[in-house]
């Protein structure tokens, strides 16, 4: 009798084996419940958004430039990015980037959220700048102007021509419309237009290229071109414009990933309305 109150050895095994599956099962329920929260917990929102960085490109003045007394970012442009920053409720904080390409190529993926830098968003180089970022809606007109050094030999009626300007030696800047002009306009009727027209990363190097002889003018948009000549004892003038019309944006990231272009719309729109836009033109272009 006793050994037939024992279990057979195949039942002992199958009452194991069940306790061994529901073990099983509680331990694999309890780690998914694990993974959901930590999943859940992983997914959560990010802290709100609190500080517009601005990218820029100095100097450029009057748009953008960098006062070295009171070590703060000036400039037509900065003073928009700001309003636009105070729109927002945001921290202001200008990133700048001395070479220009780069600026264009990072607002264009995001990695500052908007660009300030009398930015031409028209034209043949503005709708190759439209496949890239997205744009604002244009804030400022402008044309381009050729600098030259008081006395040298570089005249222009006023408007500059090809005829002007095709026996000079030419500097630009990378990546803008000047040199958009010069390539289009110049080049084909220059006798040696690898050497007359001398590209520069940054606009301080080309300007003390002029002052010191070794290229003849610059082109510049004009109203750069103006301050630089009116600059106490800097030796330059302005030769002459290039009428191109061009029309300047705010660049953000390509699609807006921010949703920041309707606020930006809005303070350009509100400081036209309300008078802003023209104190900010007298302070800047007087």
């Amino acid at each position: 009798m006793a050994e037939g109150g024992a279990a057979p050895p195949s039942a002992a095994m199958r009452g194991k084996g069940v306790s061994v599956v529901v073990t099983i099962v509680i331990a694999v329920a309890l780690f998914l419940v694990g993974i959901g929260a930590g999943y859940f917990a992983f997914r959560a929102p990010p802290p709100p958004k609190t500080t517009l960085v601005v990218g820029t490109n100095v100097p450029f003045p009057p748009f953008e430039d960098f006062n070295s007394t009171s070590g703060e970012f000036v400039g037509f442009d900065i003073d928009i990015a700001a309003l636009v920053a105070k729109e927002l409720n945001w921290t202001f904080v200008v990133r700048q980037y001395s070479s220009f390409p780069n600026l264009l190529g990072d607002v264009g993926v995001g990695n500052v959220d908007l660009a300030v830098a009398a930015i031409t968003m028209s034209g043949t180089t503005g709708a190759g700048r439209n496949s890239s970022m997205a744009f604002s809606n244009p804030y400022y007109n402008a044309n381009q102007g050729v600098l030259a050094r008081v006395g040298s030999a570089v005249t222009c009626v006023t408007e500059c021509t090809v005829n002007d300007l095709k026996t000079y030696t030419i500097g630009v800047q990378q990546a803008t419309t000047s040199l958009d002009w010069a390539n289009k306009y110049l080049r084909p009727n220059m006798t040696n237009p690898n050497q007359q027209i001398v590209v520069f990363e940054r606009v301080d190097t080309e300007i003390a290229a002029l002052k010191g002889n070794q290229i003849d003018a610059v082109i510049i948009d004009l109203d750069p071109a103006k301050t630089y000549a009116g600059a106490s004892n800097s030796g330059l003038r302005v030769a002459g414009q290039i009428t191109t019309g061009e029309l300047y944006g705010i660049a953000v990231a390509h699609g807006d990933p921010l949703k920041l272009l309707p606020v930006i719309n809005r303070v350009l729109a509100n400081i036209r309305a309300n008078g802003v836009y023209s104190q900010l033109i007298a302070k800047w272009f007087a």
